[in-house]
């Protein structure tokens, strides 16, 4: 595995806490943007954003550095908020941003990838991008606690990398 740029890691971290602020930003939300993105943008272009490998949790693909990287921002990048949520549910880590990302460590096409996947998903909860990720084949392909191939990815067949041609 290619060695983590930190500072584009906490920038990821950082766009899609400035984009979306209507309150359903969560740890397990940030760990599926993270995944979506990452995992879409490998589809059609080979690589991911991140450069964070994948593991399969419970919970769907987890970002090995994700955990870690929100750490280390707690309190000086983001804040971490914990939301008591009503019965039945668990408590959410809501993520607010504290200062701005820097477009400076992004390609176009990363910016762009970033931008649509903030987009999709922003109505969502974690819990449903989660669903979501149990759908898709890197999941399904990998077995419980194992790092996730990228490579799955284009058996997702978003940009029609499958498609014969007929």
């Amino acid at each position: 595995m290619a060695k983590i740029n930190q500072e584009k890691y906490k920038n990821i971290i950082l766009f899609f806490a400035n984009k979306i602020k209507n309150g359903t930003l969560g740890k397990l939300k940030i760990m599926k943007l993270l995944y979506f993105l990452d995992f879409d943008y490998f589809e059609k272009y080979g690589k991911s954003v991140s450069g964070d490998e994948y593991l399969r949790f419970e919970n769907g693909p987890i970002p090995r550095m994700g955990e870690k990287m929100l750490k280390k921002m707690s309190g000086k990048d983001v804040r971490i908020i914990r939301k008591k949520m009503s019965f039945g549910y668990n408590d959410q880590q809501h993520i607010e941003p504290l200062k701005d990302f820097d477009v400076k460590f992004f390609s176009k096409e990363e910016l762009l990838f970033l931008d649509e996947t903030a987009n999709k998903w922003e109505e969502f909860t974690g819990a449903e991008m989660k669903s979501a990720s149990h759908g898709e084949a890197p999941w399904i392909a990998t077995k419980a606690d194992d790092v996730i191939d990228y490579n799955l990815a284009y058996y997702r067949n978003k940009y029609g990398e499958m498609d014969t041609g007929n």
